[in-house]
């Protein structure tokens, strides 16, 4: 039972160490996708560029996405081994 309760901390730490990682990474696509825009809407860039950007864009949300459904699933997981 207390190793079980471990795993799950160790989970639970994996998962908020995932969802600060993958904010960032949000953020960069997001800021990427900005700038590619704007050298697209000035003509230095290529609606491929602009497209490649958008995809990164919303590859980074859905992986934020997934880790805020993990660290909740993992923060119920360990709630449950404590008995919370």
């Amino acid at each position: 039972m207390i190793r079980d309760v471990r795993i799950a901390k160790l989970n639970v730490d994996y998962a908020f160490e995932r969802l600060g990682l993958t904010a960032k990474l949000l953020e960069h696509a997001t800021q990427a996708f900005g700038l590619v825009q704007a050298r697209y809407e000035i003509g230095a860039s290529s609606i491929l560029d602009l497209s490649q950007a958008q995809l990164n864009q919303t590859a980074a949300e859905i992986a934020q996405a997934s880790a805020n459904y993990q660290y909740h699933l993992q923060r119920a997981i360990l709630d449950f081994q404590i008995g919370k």
